[in-house]
């Protein structure tokens, strides 16, 4: 009985010993794979959480190059060798040069705000001549931008003004602005960037997730979205060149997984183990490492030059959907940034070629060589002498390097040029009679402007009237104000065209009306709203009337 009782002891106790040993081997086989899977989402979920801080960083890199251009911008505006218009701003004691100069740096500055997407404040402040500006093409209100400019004049008062400073924050009516001022010879130049906007960019509307300036000392500059009661994730951003930054805070579970602690749970018996591990890390190559793969390549595309670089749109929720929503967003805010810039520059090349096009006029070269041929076969050469010498102050001007802008005395000698040229093809066809006002001549306009003009009465009408009379008048009227007239006797002007004129269609078919087409879109550019351009046509009067700011200019026009 004894030994029995010690057989059945021992079974017992290595009953017991294989139950405690297969208990042991499975619960440690699901420790490990419990303990292995943790660790797999910890670091799914640190690969997740880099992914987003370099999202974050390169909107960073972005402002900052955007900050960055800005400043070299402004500054260029104020340099020795390329800021007349400032200087002349500062120093000249000639009111009018004073007034031309602002004018035309105010276009300058328009077009620097352009480029950036209309999205900066720019002004220009001289204390001493009382004189303060800015360019804003948003449409700020105009308490917005008395409060800029209360808020300027008080921060120059009491800060003492480097080039080495960074952007500062600047708040105008409890609205913080990122702040940059150049401060040369007796005036100051500056720009502001709304902190709001620059949070736009990055702002998803979603929950759990907060925006935030801050500045060195982590105080909150501005900020959206409402605050995550839950765990959160936060990352700090601080833009080079300025005295802020950007912090993202957003709830933990947008960037791990909450699921990965129970999920082996499950697993009742170690035949399943080895199963679930595979499901598992299916899961995991499915859902976290391919998603992640895909983008770290697109953001590898977008930074090669791909700018159509767009992830798929998931609709689950999860933190990889999240992160693909974002680089989405953030890719559409820099390509609809960069086409605009594009935009802008490809309708100032396109008016410039449409100006050179009706530099280069094949026929009337072709016209004048026969003429020449003519004259020698006559022997002329006292006609061929001066015809010579009004080709060559023409096509001088015509070929020429010029600026932006050209004084009238320039255009209308250019004029002369021209009647007299064609005075030797049609002979007496035609009568021509320039009149300006005394005192106009020194006045800034755009090249070939009247000039365009005079031509198109000559080729329309020439061989249709029996004496073509053309008359150039130039006066002052109103305030500040020149207005040029081109009238002819001629046929006039066909009705869909001045329709189309009136309602401010373009006029230009196959090439018949280049010219017109390209003064009219010039003036928009260059002259904006203070400008007019008008024509009234019937049959034997057909007026032209051009209606432009008076610019007078000392010492040279610079574009």
């Amino acid at each position: 009985m004894k030994g029995i009782n010690m057989g059945e002891n021992g079974k017992k106790s290595i009953f017991k010993k294989v139950l405690w040993s297969m208990g042991a081997v499975m619960t440690g086989a699901i420790l490990i794979i419990e303990i292995s899977s943790l660790l797999l989402i910890h670091k799914d979920g640190q690969r997740a959480q880099e992914l987003f801080e370099d999202t974050i960083d390169s909107y960073g890199v972005f402002w900052e190059n955007k900050l960055n251009e800005t400043s070299r911008m402004m500054l260029s505006f104020i340099s020795a060798e390329t800021g007349a218009l400032y200087s002349q701003l500062c120093n000249s004691e000639d009111k009018l040069t004073v007034e031309t100069a602002k004018l035309q740096l105010r276009s300058q500055i328009a077009d620097m705000n352009a480029r950036q997407g209309y999205e900066l404040v720019t002004f220009v402040y001289v204390p001493d001549r009382n004189i303060y500006f800015s360019v804003d093409e948003k449409n700020t209100s105009y308490l917005k931008s008395q409060g800029i400019k209360e808020n300027v004049f008080d921060y120059i008062a009491h800060n003492t003004i480097a080039s080495k400073d960074k952007w500062s924050v600047l708040y105008v009516q409890d609205t913080p602005y990122l702040l940059k001022i150049y401060h040369m010879e007796n005036g100051y130049i500056g720009s502001l960037y709304p902190a709001g906007h620059i949070l736009e960019g990055l702002y998803d509307q979603e929950e759990n997730w907060v925006l935030e300036m801050v500045d060195r000392a982590g105080n909150t500059v501005a900020h959206m979205g409402e605050p995550y009661k839950g765990m959160t994730v936060s990352y700090d951003r601080f833009l080079e060149y300025t005295d802020a930054g950007i912090r993202v805070t957003i709830g933990s579970g947008r960037l791990y997984s909450n699921k990965g602690t129970g999920v082996l749970i499950l697993m009742g018996a170690m035949l399943f183990a080895s199963l679930l591990i595979f499901l598992v890390l299916g899961r995991q190559t499915r859902d976290v490492f391919e998603p992640l793969e895909k983008l770290r390549a697109a953001m590898e595309n977008y930074s090669g030059g791909d700018m159509d670089t767009r992830l798929p749109v998931v609709h689950d929720n999860s933190q990889i959907a999240n992160l693909f929503c974002t680089f989405n967003n953030m890719a559409d805010q820099i390509a609809h940034l960069k086409i605009q810039v594009y935009e802008t520059e490809l309708e100032r090349q396109r008016i410039n070629s449409n100006y050179l096009r009706i530099q280069i006029q094949p026929h009337f070269y072709t016209n004048i060589l026969n003429l020449f041929y003519g004259m020698a076969q006559m022997k002329d050469c006292l006609s061929i002498q001066k015809l010579a010498l009004a080709c060559g102050s023409y096509f001088r001007y015509l070929l020429g390097r010029k600026g932006t802008f050209v004084l009238l005395q320039e255009e209308l000698k250019c004029l002369s040029s021209y009647v007299e040229i064609q005075r030797y093809r049609y002979q007496d066809r035609f009568e021509a009679r320039i009149s300006v006002e005394p005192g106009l001549e020194e006045q800034a306009v755009l090249p070939l402007l009247i000039q365009t003009f005079f031509e198109n009465s000559l080729k329309h009408n020439i061989m249709r009237v029996p004496l073509l009379q053309v008359e150039v008048t130039v006066e002052a009227v109103e305030t500040e104000k020149m207005k040029i007239t081109v009238r002819d006797n001629g046929i006039g002007f066909k009705k869909d065209i001045l329709e189309k004129i009136e309602r401010d269609e373009s006029i230009e078919a196959g090439g018949e009306h280049i010219g017109i087409q390209n003064v009219k879109e010039r003036i928009r550019v260059f002259y904006g709203q203070t400008a007019q351009m008008q024509i009234e046509s019937v049959p034997g009067n057909t007026v032209v009337t051009l209606l432009l700011p008076l610019m007078i200019s000392k010492g040279g026009l610079r574009e």
